[in-house]
C-alpha cells in the first residue's frame, strides 16, 4: 500500500460507479445531496451549541453558501472533504445528545461514524479533540479519560496504520509536507479564505488579534467555534504547494458558528431596544447580505472551476479520437503539449475513468504544473 488509507472512498465509488453507470452529471448530483446532507446535519447540530433553532438555521445557511471550499462539492475526487464532514459532525451530534440523554445508542452510534470519518479522511483525527472540547466547553464536564476511551483505542490504531501508509505517499515522500513559515502564512490565507479577503498585512494583523480575543474574551460557544476552525485547518497548513480550497470545508463550520454567534451579539447588544418586528428584519438583512455575498462569490467560483475543468474532457475527446478503443494493461504516451501543463495522476486517473478501465496506463511524465 503506498498511496492514501481511505477504505470508505473506495467502497463508494466501487458501489456508485456501475449504480451510475460512471455518468459524471449523476456523480456531481451525488456529490450536491452529500453537501446538503451534511448542511442539514450542521442545521441539527448547530441549533444543539446555540440553544435555538435560529442559531442553527443562521449557521447552516452561511454554511451552505460558503464560496471558500466550493472544490469540495464541484470536484467528485474531493468528496472525501465532504463524507469526512458528515461523519464527523454525525459523531460529535450524536455524542452531544448521548451527554444530554445518557442513552447508550447515541454513544454507540457517535463511536460508529467517528470510525467511519477515520476511514474517509486523514483529517478526521480533529474529530477527536473537537469531541473533547464540546465536552468541557458546550456540555460543562471536565472528564479527562473515561467518555473518550471508545473514540481514542479506534483511533490509535487508525493513525498507527494510516502514519505507516502516508510515510510511502509521494505527498511525503517527495517533500510537498513540510514544516516551516509557510504554515504561518498558509493558515493565515485559509482563514481571509473563508471571509474571502484581501491577503495582506492589515488583514492578517486583523486575524491574528481577533483569533487572540476570540479565545481569550469569547463565551464558550465562541472558544469552541475557533478552536475548531483552527483545528480543522491544522492538517493541511504544512503543505508546501500553496492552498487548496477544498481543506475549507471541515473549517468552513467552525467560521458559521462564529458568524452565526455575530448575528447573536448584535441581536442581543444593537439591536435589542427595537420591537421585535424591526430587529428581525433588521437581522433578516444582515443575515440575507452575508449570505448574497457569500453566494455571488460561490458562484463565480463554480464558473472557474468549471472552466479550469474543461479542459479535461476536451483532452479526452481528442485522446479517444487519436486512439480509439484500448485493450487492458495499455501504456499509451500523453500529448506533449497538454502533459506539459497537467500532473500526470490526473491525466492518468482521467484516461481510465474515460475507458472505465484502471489497468490502462499514461506514459509518466515530469509536468510543469504543480501539485495539487
Amino acid at each position: 500500500m503506498s498511496h492514501f488509507y481511505r477504505p470508505v472512498i473506495d467502497l463508494y465509488f466501487a458501489v456508485l460507479t456501475p449504480l451510475l453507470g460512471g455518468s459524471p452529471v449523476l456523480f456531481h448530483a451525488a456529490s450536491i445531496a452529500l453537501h446538503v446532507g451534511v448542511v442539514l446535519v450542521v442545521f441539527a447540530l448547530a441549533s444543539r451549541i446555540g440553544g435555538n433553532r435560529v442559531f442553527g438555521f443562521v449557521t447552516a445557511l452561511l454554511f451552505a453558501v460558503q464560496p471558500s471550499a466550493i472544490d469540495a462539492v464541484a470536484w467528485v475526487g474531493a468528496l472525501a472533504e465532504t463524507i469526512g464532514a458528515l461523519f464527523g459532525c454525525l459523531s460529535l451530534l450524536w455524542f452531544l445528545r448521548w451527554r444530554d440523554s445518557g442513552e447508550p445508542r447515541f454513544r454507540m452510534l457517535s463511536v460508529i461514524v467517528f470510525v467511519l470519518a477515520l476511514l474517509t479522511h486523514e483529517s478526521s483525527v480533529v474529530f477527536f479533540p473537537v469531541l473533547v472540547l464540546a465536552d468541557w466547553l458546550i456540555v460543562g464536564r471536565r472528564e479527562f479519560i473515561r467518555p473518550f476511551v471508545p473514540y481514542a483505542i479506534p483511533l490509535a490504531l487508525y493513525l498507527a496504520l494510516d502514519l505507516w501508509i502516508n510515510s510511502r505517499n509521494y505527498v511525503v515522500s517527495q517533500g510537498y509536507y513540510t514544516f516551516g513559515f509557510h504554515i504561518v502564512t498558509n493558515a493565515l490565507n485559509y482563514i481571509v479564505g473563508l471571509y474571502v479577503g484581501r491577503r495582506d498585512l492589515l488583514n492578517y494583523a486583523v486575524i491574528v488579534v481577533g483569533l487572540l480575543l476570540l479565545v481569550v474574551r469569547g463565551n464558550a460557544r465562541v472558544r469552541f467555534a475557533t478552536c475548531w476552525m483552527l483545528l480543522a485547518l491544522a492538517p493541511f497548513v504544512s503543505f508546501n504547494w500553496g492552498n487548496t480550497s477544498r481543506y475549507l470545508y471541515q473549517p468552513a463550520i467552525g467560521f458559521s458558528l462564529l458568524l452565526a454567534e455575530a448575528v447573536i451579539a448584535l441581536d442581543r447588544r444593537v439591536v435589542s431596544g427595537f420591537s421585535r418586528t424591526s430587529r428581525a428584519a433588521i437581522l433578516s438583512i444582515v443575515v440575507a447580505a452575508i449570505a448574497g455575498r457569500f453566494a455571488i462569490f460561490a458562484n463565480n467560483n463554480v464558473r472557474d472551476f468549471a472552466t479550469r475543468t474543461q479542459v479535461y474532457p476536451e483532452y479526452l475527446a481528442r485522446f479517444r479520437q487519436a486512439h480509439g478503443e484500448l485493450p487492458s494493461h495499455s501504456v499509451v504516451a500523453a500529448d506533449p503539449e497538454f502533459a506539459a501543463r497537467h500532473p500526470h495522476q490526473f491525466v492518468n486517473a482521467a484516461v481510465q475513468w474515460e475507458y472505465r478501465n484502471p489497468t490502462i496506463q499514461i506514459t509518466p511524465y515530469k509536468e510543469g504544473g504543480s501539485r495539487k
